[in-house]
């Protein structure tokens, strides 16, 4: 059910301002933040600041993390990847304790 706009100032709480309470905001250039940040040392060039961000993105797996999800997976299908891998993971140990 919709209110109406009067019907609005009845059902808000007393303590309610119409100023938004502004949260602070990140230390991150740009419009969307991201959890992975590096901030260039002093007299660090570039190309070494991107090699240690792109070292952190592969640390935390965010690539592997984005093409998992892109597609939805069926549970079924998760579970039965899960399993080969399992028995691959047991076979190549079997194989390694024979030699």
């Amino acid at each position: 059910m919709a209110y109406k706009r009067s019907d609005y100032k009845k059902h808000r709480p007393s303590n309610y301002s119409k100023k938004r309470r502004e949260e602070p905001k990140a230390s991150v250039p740009g419009n969307k933040p991201s959890h992975v940040t590096v901030v260039p040392r002093k007299g660090e060039p570039p190309e070494r600041t991107v090699k240690r961000f792109l070292k952190k993105c592969k640390k935390l797996r965010i690539v592997e993390e984005y093409r998992k999800r892109e597609y939805f997976e069926k549970p079924s299908a998760k579970r039965r990847r899960m399993k080969l891998r399992r028995l691959a993971t047991i076979k190549k140990n079997a194989q390694k304790d024979k030699e």
